[in-house]
């Protein structure tokens, strides 16, 4: 089995959805757990944008099955 490299332009898109997701799962974390600062606010968002970012661009396909599959 040879693993496909991905090119810029599909890294970027893969990166970006993985992004946005982040930054909604974040807010959504922050609002459950109370976040009590702006700056924590901020953090959450900033480490959840890019986690989800970063394993969106690697894994694909199986990030976003994984994601559905958590939400339901």
């Amino acid at each position: 089995m040879s693993k496909k490299k991905l090119d810029y332009s599909q890294f970027t898109a893969r990166f970006g959805c993985g992004f946005l997701i982040g930054i909604l799962i974040a807010g959504t974390v922050s609002i459950v757990y109370s976040a009590q600062t702006m700056g924590g606010l901020i953090t959450a968002w900033v480490i959840f944008a890019l986690v989800c970012g970063l394993l969106s661009a690697i894994f694909g396909d199986k990030f976003w099955q994984n994601i559905i599959h958590w939400i339901r």
